[in-house]
């Protein structure tokens, strides 16, 4: 592997020593870091298909830590709320990074303490400045001049914004500008050992919020509330980014999953309430966990009935997830269990791997062409939708070689509050 790979991460280090075991000690600063050797991994595998397509540059760009997955897999950083940043990797193994910060790079802590790879640029570029919409280009250009790659390659292409691709396509026309987002995709969708150790923290994470919740979603609370309490609960408990999905309504009434903008209902006793945490644990992994609460009282056996069947049809799911499957059997079969229960029919998504992103691919949709493959992980999302009434259902799973192993131990219950 090229020395340069990650070199910048010795700086952040020391290295204890005891009997034949080596441990890594970060800086404070740092609140779940992945260990080195992970980030070395990445940079080794993406460099080896950057040398079979004789690719010079690869470079992502990052807006939000929800769906930012590429430049965290290559830096361990993530930007926050539109606050841009990019990195490139060159075929010499180096990383460069981007941001968005008055010059001269002001990092928080400091470069040689961070793993982001070699400061390059910054400006205080920002999407409301329409005056700063080149400013990004123009620091990865100066890069390119310097540096005459032939062939660079983009990930996550559609979240790239427009103005910076523009400006690099037009100044530097020498150059092949590639789409390599599934090459990207297929690496990543893949977890590794030290990757799967951090989904499993997430999952723990969820299991154990779920358990605070029947305290939380009590009669006369708005549900904007509960999802602040959760929202406190897994940072306390170690996670980082949260999205929190929640529908409610009176027994045996049809309701829609809403998003944090429309959580203003207020529970009532006897109210059906359903709660989704796709949330990342401790270094950034995402995983999803949602159950049914029944607010202040027992559930009825209507909802048992269906809550049983929402569980039938997440083992049916489930048991399509073995490695080789095309996503597209998948959703035909399951669309056609679904008719023939009576509820109604997936149109979009509603299972999909995660890691750095909430979302990510293989997903089961119209469209997917990514074949599932040993160790991904993936979140199955149960919507059971009928003349008469809704249930929900959610976990992650890690597909193995022996079949799908579900990473959240919270039972298969409905909670009553």
């Amino acid at each position: 592997m090229n020395g340069k790979v990650h070199s910048f991460a010795a700086k952040a280090i020391k290295r204890l020593r005891g009997g034949n075991t080596m441990a890594e000690v970060f800086h404070e600063r740092l609140k779940s870091p992945i260990p080195t050797k992970e980030l070395e991994r990445r940079s080794r595998e993406l460099l080896a298909v950057m040398k079979k397509e004789n690719i010079d540059c690869i470079l992502t760009q990052n807006l939000t830590q929800y769906m930012g997955g590429c430049n965290r897999w290559l830096t361990d950083t993530t930007a926050e709320n539109n606050y841009p940043q990019s990195s490139f990797l060159t075929k010499d193994g180096d990383i460069g990074y981007i941001a968005c910060s008055g010059p001269p790079l002001d990092l928080y802590p400091p470069s040689h303490l961070l793993r982001i790879g070699k400061p390059w640029a910054a400006a205080p570029y920002f999407s409301v400045f329409n005056f700063t919409n080149d400013w990004e280009g123009r620091l990865f250009v100066k890069w390119a001049k310097e540096n005459n790659p032939k062939r660079i390659g983009i990930t996550g292409l559609s979240m790239i914004q427009w103005n910076y691709y523009k400006y690099i396509a037009e100044k530097l026309p020498d150059a092949e500008i590639l789409d390599v987002s599934s090459l990207f995709d297929e690496i990543r969708a893949i977890k590794s050992e030290d990757e799967i150790k951090f989904l499993g923290k997430s999952a723990a994470v969820q299991d154990k919020v779920m358990g605070y919740i029947p305290a939380l979603a009590q009669p006369g609370v708005r549900e904007y509330e509960v999802r602040s309490k959760i929202m406190q609960l897994v940072t306390d408990f170690g996670g980082e980014e949260m999205v929190v999905i929640i529908g409610s309504a009176p027994r045996g009434e049809k309701f829609d999953l809403m998003p944090g903008f429309f959580q203003n209902r207020e529970l009532q006793q006897g109210d059906e309430l359903y709660i989704r945490l796709q949330c990342s644990g401790p270094g950034g992994m995402f995983t999803t966990l949602g159950r049914m609460f029944s607010v202040g009282c027992e559930p009825s056996d209507a909802m048992q009935k269906s809550w049983q069947e929402a569980i039938a049809s997440q083992r049916k799911i489930a048991g399509m997830l073995h490695p080789g499957m095309n996503p597209q059997v998948i959703f035909a079969a399951y669309n056609a269990y679904l008719a023939e229960k009576g509820y109604k029919q997936e149109t979009g998504l509603f299972a999909y791997g995660q890691g750095y992103d909430h979302i990510e691919r293989p997903s089961i949709q119209p469209g997917e062409t990514m074949k599932f493959a040993q160790d991904m992980c993936l979140a199955v999302n149960t919507s059971l939708v009928s003349a008469e009434r809704t249930i929900y259902c959610a976990d992650s799973f890690l597909l193995k070689a022996n079949g799908p192993q579900k990473l959240h131990k919270t039972p298969f219950i409905i909670f009553r509050t």
